[in-house]
C-alpha cells in the first residue's frame, strides 16, 4: 500500500490503520461443511464388526511396533502449515495446505490458507482466491472477510467495506470482520463509523490488541491524543512486544509532552537508541519545540546507531534548525507522516 512520508523522517516508526491488521488463526469462525454417512448395502452383525474393530487394532499395534509413521491426514497438514506461516516458511506452508486439498478436495480450508498467505505476497491472486470461496461457500463470512482484506489490500475501500457488511451481517461474532470493516470506513471517510467497528472487534476478542491499535491511530489522526494513549495504553497491556503499537503509543504520549514516557515507549519500538531520540525529537518538531528537538537530535547523534540512521537524524536537525530561524515547518497529518512498521502482515480468517 503507497504511503505518504516525509523524507525528513525516514527513521520515525508507526502503523498505518491497515499494518496492524494481524489477525490470529484461532480467531476466525469455523465454516459449516454438511456431510454424510456412507453406508454399504450389506448389513453386518455386531460379532463381525466387533472382530473387524479387533483385526484394526492388532494391525496398528503391528504397525506401532515396526515403528512405520503414520500417514498425515488433512487436519495434521493444515496445522502443519499454520505453523510454517506464523514461522514465515510460506513456501513449505503452502506446501502442507496444498497436500491436504489434495487429500480432502472438497473442504474449502485448504484453499483459504493458500489464499491468507497469497495475500501477503499477491494481494491480487489472494483476490482471486477468495472471490472463488464467495462463490463455493455461498458467501461464508470467513470468505467475504478474505475477501474484503484482499480488497483493503488494494484500496479498494468502498468495495472492501460492501463485503465487510456483508461477513459481519452473515456472522456478527466475527471479530476480525469488524476490525477490517473499521479499516475500510476509516478510509472511505466514516470516521465514527470505523471506531464504533473497532470497539466491536475488542470486546468481541478482548486477549487481541489490533482493533485496540487501531482504534488509537484513529484519535491520532484527529488529534486526539488523550484518547489515543489510554486506547494504545490497553493495546500495549495485551500486547507488549509489538512495535508498531510501542511506536504509536510513543507518538500519542509525546504529543501530550509525556516525553519521558513517549522516549520508552519509542525505546521498546526501536532497534537502536538514536532511532528511539530521532523518534523523541520529531515529535517536539510536531509540538512546535523546535529548540527541544535540536537538543534531542544532538543525543541522537552521540548515541548508537547505524549509519544510515545517523544521516536521517542530520537532516531532521538542519530542518528543525531551520524551523527555528523562522521557515515554515515540514509537517504531515502524523499517521501519514510515519512510515509503517514492519511486522506481521496483514492476517486473515480462516476455517
Amino acid at each position: 500500500m503507497r504511503r505518504v512520508v516525509s523524507r525528513a523522517r525516514a527513521l520515525v516508526r508507526a502503523a498505518p490503520l491497515t499494518a496492524a491488521l494481524a489477525v490470529p488463526l484461532a480467531s476466525a469462525a469455523p465454516l459449516a461443511l454438511s456431510g454424510c454417512a456412507l453406508f454399504g448395502d450389506e448389513k453386518r452383525d455386531e460379532s463381525a464388526e466387533l472382530l473387524d474393530r479387533m483385526r484394526e487394532a492388532q494391525a496398528e499395534r503391528r504397525s506401532a511396533s515396526r515403528g512405520e509413521p503414520e500417514a498425515p491426514k488433512a487436519e495434521d497438514l493444515l496445522r502443519e502449515g499454520d505453523r510454517l506461516r506464523r514461522s514465515g516458511d510460506l513456501p513449505r506452508a503452502v506446501w502442507a495446505y496444498l497436500r491436504a486439498q489434495a487429500m480432502a478436495p472438497e473442504d474449502p480450508r485448504p484453499r483459504a490458507r493458500i489464499g491468507a498467505v497469497r495475500l501477503q505476497v499477491d494481494p491480487k491472486r489472494a483476490e482471486e482466491t477468495f472471490r472463488e470461496l464467495v462463490a463455493s461457500t455461498e458467501g461464508s463470512a470467513a470468505a467475504r472477510t478474505g475477501l474484503g482484506l484482499a480488497l483493503i489490500a488494494r484500496q479498494a475501500w468502498g468495495e472492501a467495506a460492501a463485503e465487510l457488511r456483508e461477513a459481519v451481517a452473515r456472522d456478527e461474532t466475527l471479530a476480525v470482520a469488524h476490525d477490517a470493516l473499521g479499516v475500510a470506513l476509516e478510509r472511505a471517510g466514516d470516521v465514527e463509523g470505523a471506531r464504533a467497528c473497532y470497539r466491536r472487534a475488542a470486546a468481541l476478542q478482548p486477549r487481541s490488541h489490533e482493533a485496540l491499535n487501531n482504534l488509537g491511530v484513529s484519535y491520532l489522526r484527529t488529534g486526539e491524543f488523550a484518547a489515543a494513549a489510554e486506547a494504545l495504553e490497553a493495546a500495549a497491556r495485551i500486547e507488549p512486544r509489538d512495535p508498531a503499537v510501542a511506536n504509536n503509543l510513543g507518538l500519542a504520549l509525546g504529543r501530550l509532552r509525556r516525553y519521558g514516557l513517549a522516549l520508552e515507549a519509542f525505546r521498546d519500538a526501536t532497534d537502536s537508541e538514536q532511532a528511539a531520540l530521532n523518534n523523541l525529537g520529531y515529535v517536539h518538531y510536531l509540538n512546535g519545540d523546535y529548540a527541544g528537538a535540536l537538543e534531542v537530535y544532538e543525543r541522537a547523534l552521540l548515541a548508537d546507531g547505524r549509519p544510515e540512521q545517523r544521516l536521517a537524524v542530520l537532516r531532521n536537525l538542519r530542518r528543525a534548525r531551520r524551523a527555528l530561524d523562522g521557515e515554515a515547518p515540514l509537517v504531515q497529518d502524523p499517521a501519514e507522516a510515519f512510515p509503517p512498521v514492519s511486522g506481521d502482515p496483514i492476517g486473515v480468517p480462516v476455517p
